[in-house]
């Protein structure tokens, strides 16, 4: 099921609030005891599922359950792999950890499915049952209608508001369009046949449509070049490394590849972000100090080429031209990108040679790290912060750690970070963290892009600069959004 409609439907123990923050759910609120391992939860009363059936901590067991059951495949399974769960009564329930992780109230932002509404099905047939398209949640809208097309597709579905919902709703119905790629929704959006869409292409922001309001959120998401020195040794070296970072022209990239649509950066902790500091940055770009480095290292201009080699290689075959390549998908911003970092790279004489994959291709140069430099867009889920982008043990496939390079520090900052329970402790290891990574000069940080969220004018509630972590994230106060009304005399 979409996203968006799983936000929706269903209700967790605690969710996130529109700064991005956790806050209770279904629970009242919770415990956690000075070790660390054992977290208490009490249920709010009056609570219901959409058939009016009331909620208590059975099905809060049921649903842990059910994900750490192999045959139901859940992707969160591994997330409470040593997780014990102990039914107090039909108000509490307690989670005890093997180990602290404080990554661990994000987790519990899962929605809870109604246990005597699912335990007579098999997990084996569990993807198949009705229940997963016409669903019974907990959350402020509930499943009305669906319109299918000729091939069975959903392409359409209704919501109409909770009235049980613990918590005031003012839209009473919700309808969901679905389309085949973006022109086609743009143009229904300027059409007036829809009032939002789930995200807005830089290439479409001239949207015409005046009814239509441009909401600019805030998502962890950056753009930034990671080095795989095992397939170029020139990558192993930090002051090279420095070189590539100084001598890319960030502004000229936010101007003309993404039109301004974003913020320049200088590392992966985001604005919104726990331990974003803004004063943390590398050097700005420095051409002349670029030149300098290279000259420091032994490379040189020949008065035959206009790239550079080392200068105290005599051995003609050895005389090989300083050169990198760079590795990107084909998309419009990417392309851009590249292009102007190319023609920086090339202008102090480093041959610079662009792959640019298709779509398809990327999980298979992903998985087998098959580049030296690659620009990228990447997306940080705040549940389990920087550790899986970051860690040297992420640094092969599954992994998500596309830098090859790997640091003792850093790692020891990473480690500790995920299990400290206080923020100004968390704080300033993500803080030492950033000062590592940039003083080894391990990436290119370049920009954290704006996400534009089209909706109508006349629906309110929604504020500009709301964090999201997840598209699905704009619904997060959903219960505060209105529609303009008007007074008229009688």
């Amino acid at each position: 099921m979409d996203r968006d409609l799983v936000r929706l439907i269903y209700s967790g123990l605690v969710k996130y609030d529109e700064n991005g923050e956790i806050v209770p759910d279904l629970a009242t609120g919770y415990t956690i005891d000075e070790n660390k391992k054992i977290y208490t939860f009490e249920l709010k009363e009056n609570i219901y599922w959409h058939d009016n059936e009331p909620i208590t901590t059975d099905d809060i067991l049921f649903t842990i359950k059910s994900i750490k059951n192999l045959e139901y495949k859940s992707p969160l399974k591994n997330s409470f792999n040593g997780v014990e769960i102990n039914k107090i009564n039909d108000k509490i329930i307690q989670f005890t950890l093997e180990e602290p992780f404080s990554p661990f109230l994000s987790i519990l932002t899962v929605g809870i499915i109604p246990k005597h509404l699912w335990y007579s099905i098999p997990a084996f047939g569990a993807s198949l049952a009705e229940l997963n398209i016409k669903p019974i949640g907990s959350g402020p809208y509930m499943f009305k209608t669906l319109i299918r097309d000729s091939n069975g597709n959903v392409k359409q579905y209704s919501l109409e508001s909770f009235s049980k919902y613990y918590n005031n709703v003012y839209i009473d119905e919700l309808n969901f369009k679905f389309y085949p790629d973006f022109e086609t929704g743009v143009k229904a959006l300027e059409n007036k046949n829809i009032e939002g869409l789930i995200y807005l292409p830089k290439e479409y922001k001239n949207i015409k449509n005046k009814k239509i309001d441009l909401k600019n959120l805030n998502f962890p998401q950056y753009t930034g070049i990671f080095f795989n020195p095992n397939n170029n040794a020139l990558l192993k070296e930090i002051n090279f490394r420095k070189i590539l970072n100084l001598s890319i022209n960030k502004k000229r990239i936010l101007n003309e590849a993404i039109n301004k649509d974003g913020k320049i950066i200088h590392s992966p902790v985001l604005p919104g972000l726990l331990g974003y500091n803004k004063e943390l940055k590398n050097e700005e770009f420095n051409f002349k100090k670029s030149e300098e480095i290279l000259e420091e290292l032994g490379y040189i201009l020949t008065e035959e080429e206009n790239f550079r080699i080392k200068k105290e290689t005599k051995d003609e075959e050895e005389q090989k031209i300083l050169s990198v390549k760079i590795t990107t998908i084909d998309q419009i911003e990417n392309v851009k990108t590249i292009n102007i970092i190319k023609e920086n790279w090339e202008s102090l004489g480093i041959k610079t040679e662009l792959e640019i994959i298709d779509k398809k291709e990327i999980k298979k140069v992903i998985e087998e790290r098959n580049y030296q430099i690659f620009l990228y867009g990447e997306v940080i889920n705040i549940n389990y912060g920087l550790y899986p982008f970051w860690h040297s043990s992420q640094n092969q496939y599954p992994g998500l750690n596309l830098n090859l390079l790997s640091n003792k520090d850093i790692d020891t900052y990473l480690e500790d970070e995920r299990k400290s329970n206080t923020k100004t402790e968390k704080e300033k290891l993500i803080n030492k963290f950033q000062e590592k990574l940039l003083e080894l000069h391990f990436a290119i940080f370049l920009y954290n892009p704006t996400y534009i969220y089209p909706i109508s004018k006349k629906i309110n509630g929604l504020k500009d600069s709301q964090f999201i972590n997840l598209p699905a994230d704009r619904f997060n106060n959903i219960n505060s959004w209105y529609i303009k009304t008007k007074r008229t005399k009688k």
